[in-house]
């Protein structure tokens, strides 16, 4: 099987994504493609922290997520995200070591869905959330994957 990811670091970053139409297709693609495909996101470094730096425009009390000082605040941050966000079942949710491993070995700065293949990257997508392109993942899948 395939391991299929997505990588993201901000609560405030899934929450827009949330809003828009963004999260519908992840997930249809999600229900869709995993009879033949490992759903995983890596909940890797918070972009925004409440207790560091806030993009323009966004609430710092909206996201109460404060800079990861250890494993134990980073999973509670990912946990958070699962309580937060509705998230298919299919879809396992992990989060990065302190190193970040996953952040540095994908080059993920900021979301991106990468498709793993035999322990080698068969696709790796642009960067999000301005370079993201799920229409490409789905027809990978579709010309690598027929449906079952």
């Amino acid at each position: 099987m395939k391991a299929i990811f997505q990588c993201t670091e901000s609560q405030e970053s899934y929450a827009k994504a949330d809003k828009s139409k963004t999260t519908k297709k992840k997930s249809k693609l999600v229900e869709e493609f995993s009879g033949v495909a490992d759903f995983l996101l890596v909940y890797i470094d918070e972009a925004h922290p409440s207790d560091g730096w806030a993009a323009p425009g966004i609430s710092p009390s909206s996201f109460e997520v404060k800079k990861h000082r250890n494993q134990e605040d980073r999973c509670a941050a990912a946990h958070q995200l699962l309580e937060r966000f509705s998230l298919p079942p299919q879809c396992q949710v992990v989060a990065d070591c302190m190193d970040n491993n996953a952040n540095v070995a994908y080059g993920v700065s900021f979301e991106r869905v990468c498709i793993v293949q035999r322990q080698k990257i068969a696709y790796l997508g642009g960067k999000g959330p301005f370079f993201y392109n799920l229409q490409e993942v789905r027809l990978w899948l579709e010309q690598n994957f027929s449906k079952r």
